[in-house]
């Protein structure tokens, strides 16, 4: 019996999270880095999925921090295994009394990869 060609469906496309954080005064900002860096650390070393996850210091407002997060998908790699991980879980209730406490304002947006132009260009 003579099988056809066999095709492997699409692989989702890389997924994409921008946070924008803006905080009162320093010392907000120097406890949200200190929460944060273990949630790095772990993400770094634990989520393959993970492309990339950067806390980004803003050069013209010394009180905000983008955060870029890159996932080979959304399903998988950011929702169930970032989200559920103990680090992200230690770390969420962290931000959300920085923020129910009025230290920072959170914004973010999501996006799916267009499959135009380029990433990761290794510094040196």
């Amino acid at each position: 019996m003579a099988t056809g060609p066999t095709t492997t469906p699409p692989s989702p496309p890389p997924f994409s999270l921008f946070v924008t954080l803006t905080f009162t005064a320093p010392e907000h900002l120097e406890t949200f880095k200190a929460d944060i860096k273990p949630l790095c650390d772990y993400i770094k070393t634990s989520e393959p999925g993970t492309i990339s996850y950067e806390v980004l210091l803003s050069d013209k407002n010394p009180l905000k921090v983008l955060v870029m997060e890159r996932y080979k998908d959304k399903d998988e790699a950011f929702l169930t295994v970032h989200r559920s991980s103990a680090p992200f879980q230690e770390f969420r209730p962290k931000l959300k009394a920085l923020q129910d406490a009025g230290f920072v304002t959170v914004d973010g947006d999501s996006f799916v990869d267009s499959q135009l132009g380029f990433g990761d260009r290794t510094l040196k």
